[in-house]
């Protein structure tokens, strides 16, 4: 129940309104997650439920607002509805949803387990989701493709004043968790610390993984037989488009004074003082293209509808987000002509190291 919503499987319920949804979604978690009633409407903002579901593991169960809802606040509770559809690995449509929603889901290869109320049994439909979610592409984890070498990795991790109080960030945890299922070995040191911990090592590390905002002391310090990447980038690899956003990063600094740059956060948790993505890359980027550049801010699921006004969308690492919402944002950023990176690749191309990650 503890697991984070980026590691989860999400899962919507579609259909019209009172085509059955809530009563649905009260089945599959055995209690009155959702309020059910004879009148249209009653669902109106997505409902978030988290169990384990055997087959699939950690999972979120998701109740959407109906389709054909003529209320006032229909409009808008439909565009809220889309915005659930970007962030699932699987649907289940009822009675009444729109053959053109269904079409952009297959497009998105999510797969749809299509019923009808009366409902089938609890564990057949999640048995029937499980087997839907078998056949989906395999998500990629964050070390999947690399060259691992013998698997001897440097985790570089600083504790500055923006790192949380007494533990460690999600994609430090999710890194080391994946080393550790792997059967490879770590050895975590911060900065100050790097060049004894290597000296420890009876052999150099075959891979370095550092925060990004010290990519390039850690490339200057590192030994040069040892690969070098940061978290940011293998979330990148793992959830995004690495090559598209490698050249996004080097676009963003082939641009001038005028350009516009929306940087999105996964999270929303209250910016620090010297917040990587409220202060510092704004602090580079002014820096290097001047003062008069336009950046704004978009935070959780507040993605602009039309990002077709900015040149580039610097997103974070997106360890809360889980791979479709990544992806989703990616491919709309792509076809309104929107270059797109993330926060490890415009550290490193600011530094110019950019062609010395691995990947």
């Amino acid at each position: 129940m503890e697991t984070a919503k980026g590691l989860r499987t999400h899962i919507a319920i579609f259909g019209k309104t009172n085509s059955g949804k809530s009563t649905l979604m009260n089945l599959l978690t055995d209690q009155e997650t959702s309020m059910v009633s004879d009148e249209a409407g009653t669902t109106t903002d997505p409902v978030y439920k988290n169990m384990e579901i055997d087959g699939i593991g950690a999972a979120t169960l998701i109740d959407t607002a109906g389709f054909s809802d003529d209320t006032a606040l229909g409009d808008r509770r439909m565009d809220r509805t889309r915005k659930v559809a970007e962030e699932i690995d699987a649907a289940i449509a009822l009675e009444g949803v729109e053959d053109t929603f269904l079409e952009s889901l297959h497009r998105r290869n999510i797969p749809v387990l299509h019923l009808s109320y009366p409902f089938p049994a609890k564990d057949e439909i999640l048995k029937k989701l499980s087997e839907l979610l078998e056949e989906k592409e395999k998500i990629p984890g964050l070390l999947d493709g690399l060259d691992l070498g013998e698997g001897r990795f440097l985790l570089v991790m600083p504790q500055d004043e923006s790192a949380p109080k007494g533990r460690l960030i999600l994609p430090q945890v999710q890194t080391m968790r994946e080393l550790l299922d792997a059967g490879y070995t770590a050895t975590i040191s911060t900065l100050e610390s790097m060049d004894r911990a290597i000296e420890s090592l009876h052999a150099a590390p075959d891979w370095i993984i550092t925060d990004s905002q010290v990519f390039s002391e850690v490339y200057a310090k590192k030994p040069r037989e040892s690969k070098i990447t940061s978290f940011s980038i293998l979330f990148a690899r793992a959830k995004g488009d690495e090559r598209a956003m490698i050249d996004g990063a080097n676009y963003l600094f082939e641009l001038g004074s005028d350009a516009k740059i929306l940087m999105s956060e996964a999270c929303t948790h209250a910016p620090k003082e010297e917040d990587i993505g409220r202060v510092k890359i704004p602090r580079m980027l002014k820096k290097k293209l001047g003062d008069s550049i336009t950046i704004d801010f978009s935070r959780g699921l507040n993605f602009p509808d039309d990002v077709g006004d900015y040149d580039v969308v610097i997103m974070c690492g997106s360890c809360m987000f889980q791979r479709p919402v990544v992806q989703s944002r990616i491919r709309r950023a792509l076809e309104s002509g929107v270059r797109v990176t993330n926060y490890g690749m415009v550290i490193a191309a600011a530094k110019g190291i950019l062609d010395k990650i691995d990947f």
